[in-house]
């Protein structure tokens, strides 16, 4: 009888959805601090743990082989968690990237240091440990700044910082974020453009780009914090820019020592066509943004193909191709603060032109009574939308239209706000 191969998925970004596409091909296990996600019913079996604590997912990976399971492949799914995969894969001899690589894509300081000495156009930055040093990292870089935690996602922790007079509020800000009072921030120049979110994998140091797509920020309304409210596919873009944008993210993983994997980068493109690349990190990007949005828009199927060269086959490079360019957008749900007293709208959007899902963010849908709080970062929304489109236009018409008709109304003392 033909066995079938094992897949060990280290870390989920409330992705699990896939897995129902996997079954069928693999045994599926997997490594999570998300045991409520949708469609963990069709895993194999599954262990608790953090795992973007490279120790507590080796321990995890110990006890499934102690439990009986013979993987032979170990990835992210749609999740930050390269360090604790690349570890796992060392210690069982699987195939990945080494645990050195995943450490300098996934380290804000040393990846853009790495950008620097490799002349990669990327924001200016510095690495401080202290408010006396930001201090004197802030003459080197013209106002406005950027401050982050140097080794979060989601724009947790990430403020912008105009003028000296607010840097003080803003370092306070940022550090609240981080456990380990010894950890360090990084200070970047701020660089006015749209930013675009790139995904592809990486094949004997040639890029094959899957998608592109544009961010959408909430800059105004929630300043000086960067909360995102989704993506938008196609990105928009000329051919011309596309084909740089894809050039530019080859160049940072090669110089990243990143051969063979997903890679996931963020960009930022200026009025004047100027590209700059501040993030890439060796993952399928999430939520469901490789593993459903991107196959939606184009037809590819990144997650196929990265299985593929984890279990040391051949990937069919039509795979990475893509078929067709419908309309896709993904939008996240921010009701005004408050205490929620209706929710209405969730059955009647599902009939709508375009609508493709709807998912709570947390691990129970919101109710009557449920409190919003303003939103600080990528995490902020209550909830996000993915809707389709024949193109780009069509998908944006149906995404207005759908958020129209669902409506979360919030009471903040006797007034209503919806």
């Amino acid at each position: 009888m033909h066995r079938k191969k094992c897949i060990l998925f280290c870390g989920n970004g409330m992705s699990s959805e896939i897995l129902k596409d996997l079954k069928d091909e693999y045994r599926l296990l997997m490594i999570s601090e998300f045991k409520n996600d949708v469609g963990l019913n069709y895993l194999d079996d599954f262990i608790y743990a953090d795992s973007k604590n490279p120790e507590a997912a080796l321990e995890a990976a110990k006890q499934f082989k102690a439990n009986g399971y013979d993987f032979d492949a170990v990835l992210s799914l749609c999740w930050d968690s390269s360090v604790s995969v690349a570890r796992i894969a060392h210690y069982f001899n699987l195939i990945g990237i080494s645990e050195n690589v995943a450490i300098d894509a996934s380290n804000k300081a040393i990846r853009s240091g790495i950008f620097e000495k490799n002349n990669i156009a990327a924001p200016k930055y510095r690495q401080v440990n202290s408010l006396q040093e930001l201090k004197i990292a802030v003459k080197e870089i013209v106002y406005p700044i950027v401050l982050k935690p140097l080794e979060l996602s989601s724009s947790k922790g990430v403020i912008r910082v105009n003028e000296p007079n607010e840097l003080y509020t803003a370092y306070q800000y940022c550090m609240k974020y981080i456990k380990d009072k010894e950890s360090s921030l990084i200070v970047n120049e701020f660089i006015k453009g749209t930013e675009y979110s790139l995904e592809g994998l990486m094949i004997n140091n040639k890029l094959h780009t899957t998608g592109i797509s544009q961010r959408v920020f909430h800059y105004e309304k929630y300043k000086p914090n960067f909360v995102e409210s989704g993506d938008i596919l196609p990105a928009g873009i000329s051919e011309k820019l596309s084909i740089e944008c894809s050039r530019i993210t080859e160049s940072a993983a090669a110089a990243l020592g990143i051969e063979n994997s997903v890679v996931k980068a963020d960009l930022i493109i200026t009025d004047d066509n100027r590209i700059f690349i501040f993030e890439l990190t060796p993952r399928l990007g999430g939520p469901r943004f490789g593993t459903e949005m991107i196959p939606l828009h184009n037809g590819t199927n990144i997650l196929k193909a990265a299985i593929k060269q984890a279990l040391g086959e051949e990937v069919d490079l039509n795979d990475l191709k893509p078929k067709f360019n419908k309309g896709v957008v993904n939008r996240s749900i921010f009701p005004e603060p408050g205490i929620i007293n209706s929710i209405e709208g969730l059955d009647k959007i599902k009939t709508l032109p375009g609508y493709y899902d709807y998912k709570w963010w947390g691990i129970e849908p919101l109710e009557i009574g449920s409190e919003i709080k303003n939103p600080e970062n990528g995490c902020g929304g209550v909830g996000y939308l993915i809707i389709t489109g024949e193109d780009r236009e069509t998908a944006i018409k149906n995404a207005d239209l759908i958020e129209g008709k669902l409506v979360i109304k919030t009471k903040k003392g006797a007034v209503t706000i919806g």
